[in-house]
């Protein structure tokens, strides 16, 4: 395999294994797991990940070889440990909608958001559940947009969400379950399009951990987290080798080709 192919060809895992691993917040809790993605049609994709006080770290095959990556503050780092070499890419530090950390009620959920200001417009029950209607302003290029978010008041993350193009995201808690061994509660979310259609997905939300263990999405894709161990990682996991050599990311293709 050449080397630039390898380097392109790493993102295509991307996603959810690094979503599980995003930026580290303070007071996170330290964990391992398997990390795998199910596709109607294509064979499993498997990850074992660490998560790490600042760090989270994915080691997986492709095409036979190992390969690690490691998203923390600031960047992402893609290692080839046959090639001893490595890649830092920018980026890795913006948690998913999965991904959220207790707080006391009244606490703005833009916190620490730069770009985006908060304004908490009163109490609301949704789905059964007391919630805070939050207005959020997003400013860029010198125009404003807003939408309204409903953050539930023990849960800390949204319940309902109301984009500006009428589109509409709701969660709604249908019950509890045991989940290769854990305690979890299971979610519907129903998105809903301007146009009136919707779809439905699933999620297990690990109540100690606070993320997503399991998620089940329209057309038969599941991503799950199992094999789940709560403990300190090794720092060293989230270390680049001393004797491995720097690589430049190939360069673009120019347009129109």
């Amino acid at each position: 395999m050449k080397s630039s192919s390898f380097w392109c060809s790493l993102v295509l895992l991307g996603g959810w294994l690094l979503a599980q691993g995003v930026q580290a917040a303070e007071g996170i809790i330290q964990f391992s797991a398997d990390a795998i993605q199910r596709t109607p049609d294509r064979p499993p994709m498997q990850a074992r990940i660490h998560v790490g006080a600042e760090a989270v770290r994915s080691e997986y095959k492709m095409d036979g070889q190992k390969f690690i990556e490691i998203v923390r503050k600031g960047e992402r780092v893609l290692i080839n440990p046959a090639r001893k070499e490595y890649l830092i890419q920018p980026g890795g530090t913006t948690p998913l909608p999965q991904q959220w950390q207790p707080a006391a009620p009244g606490t703005s959920p833009c916190r620490g958001v730069p770009g985006i200001t908060c304004r908490m417009l009163g109490k609301e029950m949704v789905n059964g559940r007391e919630t805070e209607k939050w207005e959020f302003v997003a400013r860029a290029n010198g125009h404003e947009v807003r939408s309204l978010h409903w953050i539930d008041v023990k849960k800390r993350f949204p319940l309902r969400q109301l984009f500006p193009d009428g589109s509409l995201v709701e969660m709604r808690l249908v019950g509890q379950e045991t989940l290769d061994g854990r305690k979890v509660e299971k979610w519907e979310m129903r998105q809903t399009r301007p146009d009136g259609q919707s779809q439905v997905s699933w999620q297990w939300h690990d109540p100690q951990l606070h993320i997503v263990i399991r998620e089940e999405l329209p057309g038969g894709y599941v991503r799950e987290l199992k094999h789940i161990r709560i403990g300190s990682q090794d720092p060293a996991l989230f270390r680049i080798p001393a004797d491995y050599r720097p690589v430049t990311p190939p360069a673009a293709p120019p347009a129109g080709r």
